[in-house]
């Protein structure tokens, strides 16, 4: 489970461009490539700013009609994928 506490960040080696409004994915070490759709491409583009679950939540609230509960629960899940796929990091404190 992701921690609310940690913030989160664009992995260094994943290299990405931006294709017809979606970011596509790649990561050179696991060699997995990802396509994200306009929603994971505005998580993508958000973690520039190194935000935390809530930071991310409030942001995609404000872009997209969901709620409180429903936006924690897929940003948490689109996180842990993220993470498992070392495209993103969490920053350690």
């Amino acid at each position: 489970m992701v921690s609310s506490s940690k913030r989160f960040k664009q992995h260094h080696e994943a290299v990405f461009t931006e294709l017809d409004g979606e970011v596509a994915l790649f990561q050179s070490n696991t060699c997995d490539y990802l396509v994200l759709n306009e929603t994971g491409s505005a998580i993508w583009n958000a973690l520039k700013n190194q935000p935390s679950l809530p930071e991310l939540c409030k942001y995609l609230q404000a872009k997209y009609e969901v709620t409180p509960d429903e936006c924690k629960t897929s940003v948490e899940a689109w996180l842990e994928a993220a993470l498992e796929k070392k495209v993103i990091t969490q920053i350690e404190d």
